[in-house]
Formats: structure tokens, C-alpha cells, sequence
């Protein structure tokens, strides 16, 4: 999306209070760099919202939300750009981000969004439209997923932070001389760990897009996974799906902590 999509000068006040710019509405490169980030993502969850019906209350769900600069954009898109009527609720066990966030939805008159501090494992949603998390760290990422699949969310889209469950876990399979390399071992992880997390969002009836949704100079964390439910539309892939989940591992002797977390040792 162009970030002149927006009104800079109507938003300097909002990304103030967000910690996005200084008092005169100033970024530098830090916060510039977050700000495309962020903008990036919310275009698809845009993409997603238009193919939902806007006669009724859209519900999303920010799951290891920190200062909740996404929910605080697209809450403005939604609400003031779209005129929709949208509802967010944000979750972090941090209490200093949750308290933070909401005093900045206070200033902003954001009267329609819920902060609540606590582990995304306890959150109980109605049926939410879309459940979302960027930078949720390692198990996190798996836990927002989970919930999604639980709620029969009709979208979910997630950006790791880390895999570091994977990549401690990573043992006795047959591409150990290069994973002894550090590095290569991180990155082996990150696409074991999300190729695993697609295959299980496919075996419940969701079509998985994993793509970069920014360029890598932004942030090298830019690997989005983008789930659409789709039920039972796509038996076939869903079959080949448990079968993928089966062979990675098998292969790098893991399982995904998303099955844990779905309360079952095989996708469904």
C-alpha cells in the first residue's frame, strides 16, 4: 500500500501517541522502518475485510498485541476512512503495554477497542473475522493460530519473531552438516516451523499463502503466513496437507507446537 494512502497530516497526533513520531509528527529511520511494516501488513488485512460483509460489526483479534500500532491503524482505517463499524480486541500479558495502549485509545477516542492483559492460551472469542499477530514470539505465533482455528476464524494471519522451540528441537535428521552452522540452523527452523504451521491450517480447512509481505531491508522477519477459511472447498489439499505435516516430522524428527495447542498429535 502507498503510505500516502493516508493522510499524513491527520495522523501525526495518532503516531504521537503511539510512539511512532515525535511531538511535531517527525520519524526517523527507526520509526519509518515500523511504520511501513506496519502499513504493509494492515493492506492485507484490508484485502481480506472487503471480501467479509461490511453490514455487520467486523471483529479482530490482535493476538501478543504490544503497543498495538496495527490494531491502532487499521482501526482508523476501518472506522474512519470506511466508516465501518469494527470492533478490536488486543492481547499481551505485558501489563505495561496493555496499560499504555489503552491510555493511548483513551486520547484517541478509540471507544471500540478491548486490552486485555493476559495469555493469548486464555482468551475465550466469540466467533472473531480476523485473528492476527506480528513479531508474536515463537510458541505465541502457534498460539494465535490455534485460537483462530479453534474460533473458526474466518481469516488469520501471523509474522514470527522466532522459532526458537523448532530450532532447539531440530536433531537426528539428515541435513545436520548444515544445520551445525548457526545460522543456517535459524533459518532451516523458521521455514520447518512455518511450512509445518501451513500444513495444519491447510488440514483444517484453510488455503495458506506464505509470502514475504515486505521487503527483507525493512525487516528481516517479513515472512507472513495468510490463512482463508475455506471448510471443506479443498478435500484433496486438506488430505495432502496431513500427509506434508507427517513427512517434515518425520523428516527433522519435530512436531509443531500448534498441535499441542489443538489438543492433537496429528492435523485432523
Amino acid at each position: 500500500m502507498d503510505k500516502n494512502y493516508f493522510d499524513l497530516n491527520e495522523l501525526k497526533d495518532m503516531f504521537a501517541q503511539m510512539g511512532l513520531a515525535n511531538s511535531t509528527g517527525e520519524q526517523n529511520l527507526r520509526r519509518e522502518k515500523k511504520y511501513r511494516e506496519v502499513l504493509d501488513y494492515l493492506m492485507h488485512i484490508i484485502k481480506a475485510a472487503d471480501k467479509l460483509s461490511k453490514k455487520r460489526e467486523l471483529v479482530l483479534v490482535d493476538c501478543a498485541c504490544g503497543r498495538a500500532y496495527l490494531s491502532f491503524l487499521a482501526n482508523h482505517y476501518f472506522a474512519h476512512i470506511e466508516k465501518r463499524k469494527v470492533r478490536f480486541i488486543c492481547v499481551d500479558y505485558n501489563r505495561e503495554v496493555i496499560a499504555s495502549s489503552r491510555l493511548s485509545a483513551e486520547a484517541l477516542g478509540f471507544d471500540n477497542m478491548t486490552f486485555i492483559c493476559d495469555d493469548i492460551l486464555n482468551l475465550n472469542l466469540e466467533t472473531p473475522d480476523i485473528v492476527f499477530s506480528l513479531h508474536a514470539c515463537d510458541t505465541a505465533t502457534d498460539i494465535t493460530i490455534a485460537k483462530g482455528i479453534q474460533h473458526g476464524a474466518k481469516y488469520i494471519f501471523s509474522v514470527s519473531c522466532c522459532q526458537n522451540t523448532i530450532r532447539t528441537r531440530l536433531a537426528a535428521h539428515p541435513l545436520t552438516p548444515v544445520t551445525r552452522h548457526g545460522v543456517y540452523k535459524e533459518r532451516l527452523a523458521d521455514m520447518v516451523a512455518d511450512s509445518m504451521r501451513a500444513a495444519v491450517l491447510e488440514a483444517n480447512g484453510y488455503r495458506v499463502r506464505v509470502f514475504e509481505y515486505v521487503p527483507s531491508g525493512v525487516t528481516p522477519k517479513n515472512i507472513m503466513i495468510r490463512a482463508m477459511k475455506v471448510g471443506s472447498a479443498n478435500v484433496i489439499r486438506k488430505h495432502q496437507a496431513r500427509t506434508d505435516y507427517s513427512r517434515l516430522s518425520r523428516l527433522f524428527n519435530v512436531k509443531s507446537a500448534l498441535m499441542q495447542y489443538l489438543g492433537s498429535s496429528e492435523p485432523l
